[in-house]
């Protein structure tokens, strides 16, 4: 389902009040410090206000969102840097479920998503990693080396082959499985997790191959989309950061800011914030076309997107001089934070040759 602008705004309005009182740069600091890679509290915050429950129906609470009504909370993740496994559990893991999932799964499984007993952590959909994971007789092995938020998961969603070569998808219980966990560079939690012939339960019980192939394209789409939207965020928390800094620093006198040199450079930032928020917005609206007219749109969207944002984390950093790159100021870890989202979801690199062929492809097709 779509919102329409003033449910949008209620719910931007909403994310917004609650992550300013409760989860602000110093907080997110003593998350990052603690023991956890995650805060327990939010967790149960964002399950309480139905975040978790975004994208099912109404049947279980949900508003069936699609991505343009995730785009508020997406882009409130980046803005906040949130530690929260929103995107693997909340987006990726339960869309999955409620896609594949039998109705006697859904029942299982979905409520305890909604508040937030249970975090999923997922194998990135639509991508070649399957091809790590083999399924024989409902039991799952092999080695998944990254897995965003797999230190914390209580189950895992993960696409394999079965013994007919067919890919289909298995939900794991986290203690069936053995683990390494550690910290990313932006400091959210991950985990390489080994599956030893560990019992696995299937999703759906009669899902053709092709049924599952296509599911994954489309909600690796919906998650390349929410992933533009977080990036979004911090391109716009990374532009007022530098912009408020060069109206208060001071060097000979004046604002940094009165540098004119400076001031182009700004110029330049905030035109790359319009250009991401353009691309976003145009990302998220293709999600209507089939996933064949969708694909060009969202790759290119995602290439230009995660190149121009690190300009301007480049630029943020260099802006603000040697404290741009301490532990103590907010522009280091949006920065690392672009480095970890860059990797995700396919690489940039990937997403540009594949718009590239894509593009080479409708071109010819029209002569």
């Amino acid at each position: 389902m779509s919102a329409d602008q003033e449910m949008l705004a209620l719910l931007s309005g909403s994310i917004e009040r609650y992550t300013t009182d409760h989860y602000d740069f110093q907080k997110r600091h003593a998350v990052l410090k603690g023991a956890q890679s995650y805060s327990e509290q939010a967790w149960r915050d964002y399950a309480e206000f139905g975040w978790l429950a975004l994208t099912l129906g109404e049947d279980f609470g949900g508003l069936d969102a699609d991505t343009t009504t995730l785009g508020p909370l997406m882009e409130v993740v980046g803005h906040r840097m949130l530690m929260e496994p929103i995107l693997s559990s909340a987006v990726i893991g339960t869309r999955l479920v409620s896609l594949l999932g039998s109705a006697e799964q859904k029942d299982q499984i979905l409520p305890t998503l909604i508040d937030g007993s249970v975090k999923l952590a997922v194998l990135d959909p639509g991508t070649p990693r399957f091809q790590w994971l083999t399924a024989s007789k409902n039991r799952l092995t092999g080695t998944a080396p990254m897995v965003l938020h797999g230190d914390v998961a209580d189950k895992f969603v993960m696409p394999a082959k079965d013994a007919d070569g067919e890919l289909q998808v298995y939900v794991v219980a986290a203690q069936n499985c053995s683990r390494k966990r550690y910290r990313l560079v932006d400091g959210r939690g991950a985990a390489s997790v080994n599956f030893e012939g560990v019992v696995a339960q299937r999703l759906g019980t009669s899902n053709s191959a092709e049924t599952v192939e296509a599911v994954l394209a489309d909600v690796a789409d919906e998650a390349v989309v929410a992933l533009c939207g977080e990036t979004f965020g911090i391109v716009r928390a990374l532009v007022g950061a530098t912009a408020d800094y060069l109206k208060v620093r001071k060097q000979f006198g004046k604002a940094l800011g009165a540098n004119q040199a400076l001031q182009h450079r700004m110029a330049d930032m905030y035109m790359i914030q319009q250009e991401v928020g353009a691309l976003t917005k145009a990302a998220r609206l293709s999600m209507n076309q089939s996933h064949a007219d969708r694909a060009r749109i969202i790759s290119g969207a995602r290439s230009y997107i995660g190149r121009t944002a690190r300009i301007v984390g480049n630029e943020a950093v260099q802006m603000h001089g040697g404290i741009g790159i301490t532990e103590e100021l907010d522009v280091s870890h949006y920065f690392r934070r672009l480095i970890v989202n860059a990797v995700l979801l396919g690489s940039l690199d990937h997403h540009f040759e594949n718009f590239v062929k894509l593009t080479l492809a409708s071109s010819k097709s029209q002569h």
